[in-house]
């Protein structure tokens, strides 16, 4: 989130130009009443000397007062001229000097090119990494820093109290509930039973609890129609009471009343719920009793306690910078940052840093890429956060009830999408100025929406309507995301979109990303290279390649949205439309990220300080292998899962892959991977985590995945660490697996130990320090500890350096000449020169 002040220092500066403002301001409008007598003649001699069209009199008087006010005469109310001039009134020029303005930012600043790979970095850090990107960008000369830019445009009826104003663009943030330029129109997500027949607005009938369960959060009782969430009646003691209908918009309710989650419903004859209706209504009944003998579970962000009545704190992107109210993803700022400061609420230190809204000190500089994160409307990211079923939903980390800061590891895997958001947001890359950066970072939660968003009731939808399915509506999600960047921002269309990053975490998300993104940079998790494809998933409302139409919703139907690309595209070779034209702008490649977790996923790894252990287990995989759904992972678990079984291999070969530890075997997951030499890496219904595990406690990983490349596989050498056997092999498992020689398994070992630290989100910083802290408490007790396997156990690095998101930095500062937003426009096709 950026502040609407982006600092509070350089006040002094800002002060003096504001009090220069109204002198200016009347010198401005007698500026626009000559503009407006003479602006004709002008106009004519102007056209009658010159060929190009001249700029207006009172446009360059205007831009050279913005440059010396920082733009404080401009304001969200403000008309704009007219297409053919500068309009008639003072805000009509205000208006042409705008436009004026724009066209100005897609002018290119001219940085030094990069710098070439530093041969200390390189032989100290860069083995195991392919081609030459390692290296340049510790070798870097940096740059000046520079005051971030002022916000202070107005918004339209102050956001009607519940938005918030974006200073820098002059457009209202709202909430979930609310809608439109000043967010005055009610968006309601009902709680709805069933999914709307026809039309546009969300199915409202009332709930019948005979007639079936019905979708998620349809509710029987009291629904807060802003989010679609269930309380107990307000005729009930500890019923919700919502806010006076004079009260102003956005008010909170007089009582918060106690939730009730859709796993608490009352029984009925329609198996609606299970929960005795007295134990939710009687005297001593969850809505009724002060001590209730019933406890519905409290899974909603931002209560807890056993009644679910205490205040906790909420998750929210950078938690709102420690100046703004949290509101269940949603940050609304302190007017002027106005009110608690983290020092009121120490558990948000780790989680708030905001350097680049901060005046930098007298010669401070700083390193490329420049990375500015687009603040989309909240609809596209933090409502989505306002609209999930629980805490745990869509996010990387939460609360617990005591305010101390749970990484959520194991309920949430596409955790680099609010992840990678916050990291920039902390991220000294990150520049509020998008005229100086070199790649622009779209910030759309679309594994949120598919899951758990999506058909949890009646709303949201992105076109398409209830016969959209999951990855269709997501791709339609991202088209509105994209069609919304090129009509409010000038960048897309400057470079194409080559230098735009952009994010799809689900499980086959690279494949379905539509065709107007493709020149992005597109991260993911899933590195499928086939191409033509076709969906492999086992969860049909996620086939991507199975179309849907509908008169209304979706007439043009779907699957030619996507184009024809592959799911990954390691060299982008078809990001221009195919043929590429000779001499066409070069495109970044795709890159394949690994997944985000914390060191608590690892506690046991030789890499993370625990002491080694006898790797006395030759192969090894535990997960779910769905011997009930085929399509899952193409077959491939449950046909390595029988084999096991029919075969014995574990008893023959210590050879394991099934959903239960092996017979005899206690130990928790981390520690049976610290116990392995080859770990299985074994995709689902697409990525898995499997790779990642693997490579970070030390254990060879073994792809059985054709056609599909693992994380970094056009960064590092993947081959000198890992074993690929093709699925037509897998009955030779063990075979394969025994005839690979110690000194092969010796050299991939130390091979790993070179590049896992890329497989570790370990310097986002409240992972940093988590790290340091295991680190700290293991080293004396390693340090006397026997050596027991490869690779050997690691007490003492820096865990920012090197790491998965220092990797991204890396890679994309080594494309800055070809592919930044400020690089060298390529030549021309020698056919149109």
């Amino acid at each position: 989130m950026a502040p609407r002040f982006a600092s509070s220092s350089g006040g002094s500066q800002r002060k003096a130009r504001q009090r220069q403002a109204s002198v200016l301001v009347l010198s401005l409008v007698a500026a626009g009443l000559l503009a407006r007598k003479y602006s004709a003649s002008f106009a004519t001699a102007a056209a009658e000397s010159s060929p190009t069209r001249p700029q207006p009199l009172q446009s360059s008087l205007l831009s050279s007062l913005r440059l010396q006010l920082g733009d404080v005469v401009s304001g969200g109310g403000g008309g704009s001229s007219s297409s053919g001039g500068g309009g008639s009134s003072v805000w009509g020029l205000l208006g042409a000097a705008s436009a004026t303005d724009r066209r100005a930012t897609q002018q290119r600043i001219v940085y030094e090119p990069i710098a070439a790979p530093d041969p200390a970095v390189v032989k100290e850090r860069c083995q195991g990494t392919t081609g030459d990107w390692c290296g340049r960008y510790e070798a870097q000369k940096e740059i000046p820093a520079k005051p971030p830019p002022q916000g202070n445009k107005t918004c339209l009826w102050n956001c009607n109290f519940v938005g918030v104003c974006d200073a820098m663009k002059g457009l209202c943030r709202c909430p979930a509930g609310w809608n439109d330029d000043s967010c005055s129109t009610r968006m309601k997500r009902p709680c709805s039973q069933r999914v709307r027949e026809h039309g546009f607005e969300p199915y409202n009938e009332p709930v019948d609890p005979n007639g079936g369960a019905g979708t998620t959060m349809a509710c029987h009782d009291l629904c807060d129609e802003d989010i679609a969430a269930c309380y107990c009646n307000s005729t009930f003691k500890h019923g919700r009471i919502p806010a006076e209908p004079h009260m102003p918009p956005g008010t909170p309710p007089t009582r918060r009343g106690r939730p009730i989650a859709h796993m608490c419903r009352r029984s009925s004859p329609g198996s609606w719920g299970d929960v005795a209706p007295d134990l939710l209504y009687g005297a001593d009944g969850w809505c009724e009793s002060d001590s209730p003998k019933y406890h519905c579970p409290c899974i909603m962000d931002g209560v807890g306690g056993p009644t679910c009545e205490d205040p906790v704190e909420a998750y929210c992107p950078n938690q709102c910078n420690g100046h703004g109210e949290c509101l269940l993803g949603f940050c609304k700022c302190h007017e002027g940052w106005f009110g608690m400061e983290e020092k009121e609420r120490p558990w948000l230190k780790a989680h708030v840093h905001t350097p680049a809204a901060r005046d930098p000190e007298e010669g401070a500089t700083r390193k490329r890429p420049l990375i500015y994160v687009y603040e989309l409307p909240p609809f596209y990211n933090s409502v989505m956060l306002q609209y999930r079923v629980s805490r745990e939903g869509c996010v990387h980390r939460f609360f617990d009830d005591r305010n101390a800061t749970v990484f959520n590891d194991m309920m949430h895997l596409y955790n680099p999408e609010p992840g990678l958001h916050e990291a920039l947001l902390q991220s000294e890359h990150r520049t509020l100025d998008p005229d100086e950066a070199d790649f622009f970072y779209i910030p759309a939660f679309v594994s949120c929406f598919l899951f758990p968003v999506l058909s949890a009731t009646d709303f949201p939808y992105f076109h398409g309507g209830p016969v959209a399915w999951r990855t269709h509506a997501a791709a339609n999600m991202f088209i509105e995301v994209y069609h919304w960047i090129r009509s409010h921002y000038p960048y897309w269309d400057r470079n194409g979109g080559r230098d735009h990053i952009v994010g799809s975490f689900h499980d086959e998300g690279s494949c379905w990303v539509p065709a107007v993104l493709r020149p992005a940079i597109i991260l993911s998790h899933w590195g499928r290279t086939e191409f033509p494809h076709v969906s492999g998933t086992g969860y049909w409302p996620d086939n991507y390649t199975s179309d849907s139409h509908h008169p209304v919703w979706q007439p043009e139907g779907h699957t030619h949205k996507l184009g024809e690309f592959p799911c990954y595209d390691p060299k982008k070779a078809r990001a221009a439309p195919p043929p590429r034209p000779p001499g066409a702008t070069p495109y970044c490649a795709d890159l394949v990220l690994p997944v985000m977790h914390s060191a608590q996923k690892y506690l046991e790894s030789p890499m993370l300080g625990a002491p080694t252990r006898e790797r006395r287990i030759l192969a090894f995989f535990k997960g779910r292998t769905q011997q009930s759904n085929p399509e899952y992972s193409r077959g491939i678990r449950q046909t390595l899962e029988n084999l096991t079984r029919e075969h014995d291999w574990w008893g023959k070969h210590k050879v394991h892959v099934g959903e239960e530890m092996p017979e005899g075997e206690s130990d928790s997951y981390s520690a049976m991977l610290a116990q392995s030499v080859f770990c299985f890496a074994l995709m689902g219904d697409g990525f898995s985590s499997r790779t990642d595990d693997a490579i970070i406690h030390g254990c060879i990983p073994v792809l059985i995945q054709d056609g599909v490349e693992p994380t970094w596989s056009n960064l590092l050498d993947t081959g000198s660490y890992s074993v690929r056997i093709l699925q037509k092999d897998m009955e030779r498992v063990p075979e394969i697996l025994q005839a690979i020689s110690k000194e092969d398994v010796a050299r991939m070992q130390a091979n790993l130990g070179k590049v896992w630290r890329r497989h570790l989100w370990s310097g986002f910083r409240p992972y940093t320090a988590q790290v340091k802290q295991l680190l700290a408490e293991r080293r004396e007790e390693t340090s006397k500890a026997e050596v027991k396997s490869a690779p050997p156990s690691l007490t003492d690095y820096d865990p920012a350096q090197d790491d998965a998101f220092a990797t991204i930095l890396q890679y994309l500062y080594s494309r800055l000449d070809d592919l930044g937003a400020h690089a060298p426009a390529p030549p021309a096709d020698k056919e149109q020169r």
